[in-house]
């Protein structure tokens, strides 16, 4: 049977939409394929970034009362004779700060002193800080040393690891549900070199040393 003029056309008609119609639905799967391969990195930076954050508060966090610490205690005259000293805030070892240390650094000062950021590898380091600080990631051992190195001398020696005040530490950071809080040595109120103020103390939590 033949077929006439009209028909051939209208099938042709039906060939060309049917393939205008699958050139669209590939299309459109091409740039779904692209936007889900595109997408999920940045899912995934962006969990990976609050994750990041919430580390990095923490510390930021700590660097925070670190100066505050400096502002709140006295050090003795003999340990910063000029006004031109800098105040040194010291971290054993490891650096758990990034660069939240160094940040309060460049805008801060310390009744009138720059304040210098310092990196101790040895306690004999250590004695020429005003604050340091012990991150938990230092072996027990050397966490033990340094408080023996700085226990006579005007030296506040900060940790965050378990039971470092009641091993001698001046002051110990801890997590309290969402919050970073810090304990004193019950002894340091008494030391006649460093001279912690009252409301500093007020927000502390008490511990007496072994």
């Amino acid at each position: 049977m033949s077929l006439s003029k009209g028909t051939t056309r209208t099938n042709r008609h039906r060939v060309n939409s049917g393939i205008r119609q699958s050139v669209r639905i590939l299309g459109r799967l091409a740039v779904f394929v692209l936007m889900a391969a595109s997408g999920l990195p940045a899912i995934a930076q962006e969990r990976y970034a609050d994750q990041r954050d919430v580390i990095n508060r923490e510390y930021a966090i700590k660097a925070t009362f670190l100066y505050h610490f400096s502002t709140y205690i006295q050090w003795p005259d003999e340990m910063l004779p000029a006004k031109s000293d800098p105040f040194v805030i010291g971290v054993y070892r490891d650096n758990p700060f990034g660069s939240a240390l160094e940040k309060i650094a460049e805008t801060k000062t310390v009744d009138g002193r720059p304040i210098v950021i310092r990196r101790a590898a040895t306690p004999d380091e250590a004695k020429l800080c005003e604050i340091m600080f012990v991150p938990d990631s230092v072996s027990l051992e050397q966490q033990n040393a340094v408080i023996r190195a700085l226990q006579s001398l005007p030296v506040l020696v900060v940790g965050e690891s378990d039971g470092f005040v009641a091993r001698g530490g001046d002051v110990q950071f801890f997590l309290q549900g969402n919050k970073v809080r810090f304990a004193f040595n019950a002894d340091l109120a008494k030391q006649e070199n460093l001279k912690v103020s009252s409301k500093l103390l007020s927000l502390a939590e008490i511990i007496p040393s072994r």
